[in-house]
């Protein structure tokens, strides 16, 4: 899903279809309330109302810095990001309504070379929304899996835990295609497999529903390693 011409925020109606097949109550739940400000994410899932989207204006994206950063941070537009750091380098920790700064919108849309320029330009990387996602969160979550290395190599906390008890892990096993960032994580150093969301469900058991990123689990359990002890 390509990046969109402004940067938008979708209501979701009552009676708007959802494609619940892959997608765990949990995780639904908590994208739902992560929306805003990521619309381009969403229209595999929902059908959007046209009417009832908030978008930034041409105007507003030409006049209001913030949302100017954010934009470009969203539809990979390096050279405006670097224009508007060097006029006013606390962009960098620009906020929408919903608190995604532009490294968020850089990971969702793994955008690399933004992301690496607002890290170099102290980008918080642990940023939180007013769900808890981080920017790590994001790229987890759509398979943005150079953005999350990326993040990681620069300190990214692989176990953050949202405001529902969500990490990277658990939102990366929430499609069957996101089968690569799956594997970066399960790989990293420091790993927590066995956290648990509020309700009560671990990365693993979100994971369960697809074959292929159930098996990659087995990399982590105690007896595969006894079978096959490290050199």
């Amino acid at each position: 899903m390509a990046g969109v011409p402004d940067p938008q925020d979708v209501d979701i109606e009552d009676g708007q279809e959802l494609e619940e097949d892959t997608l765990n109550s949990d995780i639904l739940k908590q994208i739902l309330e992560a929306k805003d400000g990521m619309p381009s994410k969403f229209q595999s899932f929902w059908e959007r109302d046209e009417q009832d989207v908030d978008e930034f204006t041409k105007e507003e994206i030409e006049n209001e810095p913030p949302k100017r950063i954010l934009w470009a941070a969203e539809n990979n537009h390096l050279s405006i990001v670097q224009q508007l750091l060097a006029m006013d380098p606390s962009l960098v920790n620009a906020r929408d309504r919903d608190q995604y700064t532009p490294l968020h919108r850089a990971a969702y849309g793994d955008h690399v070379e933004i992301a690496e320029l607002l890290l170099l330009n102290n980008a918080d990387i642990n940023a939180r929304t007013i769900d808890g996602w981080q920017p790590l969160h994001s790229a987890c979550r759509w398979n943005c899996a150079r953005t999350a290395e990326l993040l990681l190599q620069n300190g990214a906390q692989v176990n953050a835990q949202s405001n529902g008890g969500l990490t990277p892990l658990h939102l990366a096993c929430s499609e069957p295609e996101n089968a690569e960032v799956v594997e970066l994580l399960l790989m990293w150093p420091g790993i927590d497999v066995n956290l648990v969301s509020h309700s009560g469900q671990t990365a693993e058991q979100i994971a369960s529903s697809s074959s292929v990123l159930e098996h990659l689990f087995q990399v982590v359990h105690p007896s595969v390693n006894q079978l096959y002890p490290t050199p």
